[in-house]
C-alpha cells in the first residue's frame, strides 16, 4: 500500500478508531500518531484486511510498551535525586557557600572590568548571571530575545576571560 493509500484509508476510519479507542478508556492523540507511523510502516510489508481493527491492536501494543516503560522508572524532582544520590551533609553545605563567594567575587571583577573589544558588556554580565541562577542557553536566549548562538558565544567568551581572572 502506497502512503497516498494509506493515508486515504486512515482518514477514512479515523473517526471510528478514536470511537473505539475512547470506548475502550484508551485515546491518547500521540499515541495515535506513533500507531499511524508503526502501523504504515508494517502495511509496507504485509496486506491490512481490517484497518480499524489492526489500528487498534497496533495501538494496543505500542500502550503497553509505553506503560511498560514508564513502569521502569519512578518520577522524582530533582531536589529528591540530590538528596537519595548525593547525600549532602553540613560540610558539603560550607564548602558550597565558600564557593559561592569566591564565585560572587569573581563575577563581580567581571561586571566591574570590561574587556577590551567587547561590544556590549553589560548583555554579557546579564548572560553571565542569568547562566549562574541556573538558566540554560535556550532560557537565557527566550529571556533577552537573543539568539542561542550569540548567548552561547557569549558564555564561551565570558568563560575564557573568567579563566584568566582566576589564575
Amino acid at each position: 500500500m502506497d502512503t497516498e493509500e494509506f493515508g486515504k484509508r486512515y482518514l477514512q476510519y479515523e473517526k471510528n478508531i478514536e470511537k473505539v479507542l475512547r470506548g475502550l478508556g484508551i485515546y491518547d492523540e500521540d499515541l495515535m500518531h506513533d500507531t499511524y507511523i508503526a502501523l504504515y510502516e508494517h502495511s509496507q510489508e504485509a496486506e491490512i484486511e481490517d484497518f480499524v481493527d489492526a489500528f487498534v491492536a497496533f495501538y494496543k501494543n505500542l500502550l503497553r510498551r509505553q506503560e511498560e516503560y514508564n513502569g521502569h522508572y519512578e518520577d522524582c524532582d530533582y531536589a529528591t535525586m540530590v538528596e537519595r544520590y548525593d547525600g549532602w551533609d553540613e560540610y558539603d553545605w560550607e564548602y558550597r557557600r565558600e564557593v559561592g563567594r569566591r564565585v560572587d567575587k569573581i563575577l563581580r571583577y567581571y561586571a566591574s572590568h570590561p574587556q577590551p573589544g567587547e561590544r556590549n558588556h553589560k548583555r554579557a554580565v546579564k548572560i553571565v548571571r542569568l547562566h549562574c541562577q541556573g538558566l540554560n542557553e535556550c532560557e537565557i536566549s527566550n529571556k533577552l530575545k537573543i539568539s542561542q548562538q550569540a548567548v552561547s558565544q557569549t558564555l564561551q567568551r565570558a568563560i575564557e576571560r573568567l579563566k584568566l581572572v582566576a589564575k
